[in-house]
């Protein structure tokens, strides 16, 4: 009875430390399909496209939803072409933090930037990630 007690111990302690890793990693793989979709929609030109994966109260440097929608427009006219390489993503509870290489053309820089950085910060909320910016705040 004795080691019944411990292997049944012993399993549970398992899969509790199994699922959490499994948790983690699906969700730096949501993110990343975040990331995947944003260069999709960025290659074929669809803002709508790109836009779906911001939160409403998205806050990055002083700029909200509508001027971040600003941005990525301006974005879509001055680049052709955006990639991401190096993905690594640091989960904080209901917070995460995306580092990478951005490629827009020729022009590489390595997010979180102090000028860029806008899609490197996400926020879960009823299950789902969005970008959220690093001023992003969550209203009571």
């Amino acid at each position: 009875m004795k080691y019944i007690l411990i292997l049944l111990a012993f399993i549970l302690l398992f899969s509790i430390s199994c699922d959490t890793t499994l948790s983690e990693d699906l969700d730096k793989n949501e993110i990343i399909d975040i990331l995947d979709s944003i260069q999709s929609n960025f290659n074929f030109y669809n803002l709508d496209g790109i836009m779906q994966n911001y939160h409403q109260l998205f806050l990055h440097n002083g700029d909200d939803h509508d001027w971040e929608r600003t941005i990525r427009e301006i974005r879509l006219s001055e680049y052709d072409e955006l990639h991401f390489e190096n993905v690594e993503i640091d989960l904080f509870g209901n917070y995460a933090t995306a580092n990478f290489l951005m490629h827009l053309d020729e022009t590489i820089t390595d997010e979180p930037s102090d000028d860029n950085g806008d899609i490197s910060y996400f926020y879960r909320e009823f299950g789902n990630w969005k970008l959220c910016g690093k001023d992003f705040v969550i209203l009571p």
